[in-house]
């Protein structure tokens, strides 16, 4: 029998999605390959077959949640004039915490949580993209303390939100939003 590439990455996707939903439900601690099948409407062994443990799986979602908040910043990057020095801060702050991304995001950040409760060297690819994140901006035109903060506050309030610990109403929220905005454009002056 020979396999069909897009249907074993459907499926694939499909597992990561229910990891995510899984986590974002019961929690990394209670999170089960036995749970993750049965929300992907997979068999164990059909997991299995994608992801042959537990950390293999909470490794794919560290993986997935860097190209899922790529994808976020790269769509945001679409809305944003492309001569504004700072369009790829503010397409962080925007792809990250505004509309269908601010779901996507809360939802990756408890997986994360997940991945780190389970095995901290699963972050690798995190922590590499972070990394990589920062030598981009440190080399920028950017004053870079103001561009750092900016991008730590969008981790603090999405990880809060992620916890489901954040205070704030919408309200405040959005103006949070506006002055990292604000805070954006001004580390490119």
């Amino acid at each position: 029998m020979v396999e069909n590439p897009a249907a074993t990455g459907l499926v694939r996707d499909r597992i990561l999605s229910a990891a995510e939903r899984v986590v974002g439900d019961v929690g990394a601690a209670r999170m089960t390959l036995e749970g993750v099948a049965q929300a992907a409407g997979v068999s164990k062994g059909g997991l299995l077959y994608h992801f042959p443990s537990k950390e293999s799986l909470l490794g794919a979602l560290a993986q997935h949640y860097v190209e899922s908040m790529e994808q976020c910043i790269e769509a945001a990057k679409g809305g944003l004039c492309a001569a504004d020095h700072g369009r790829d801060l503010k397409a962080c702050v925007l792809g990250i915490l505004r509309g269908d991304s601010r779901a996507r995001a809360i939802g990756m950040g408890a997986a994360l949580m997940a991945t780190a409760a389970n095995n901290l060297a699963l972050l690798e690819v995190i922590r590499e993209r972070i990394a990589q994140y920062t030598s981009e901006l440190a080399a920028s035109n950017a004053d870079f303390a103001r561009a750092a903060i900016v991008t730590l506050a969008v981790d603090g309030l999405m990880m809060r939100e992620s916890l489901r610990i954040s205070p704030f109403t919408e309200e405040q929220r959005e103006q949070i939003v506006q002055e990292l905005m604000k805070i954006a454009d001004e580390s490119y002056r």
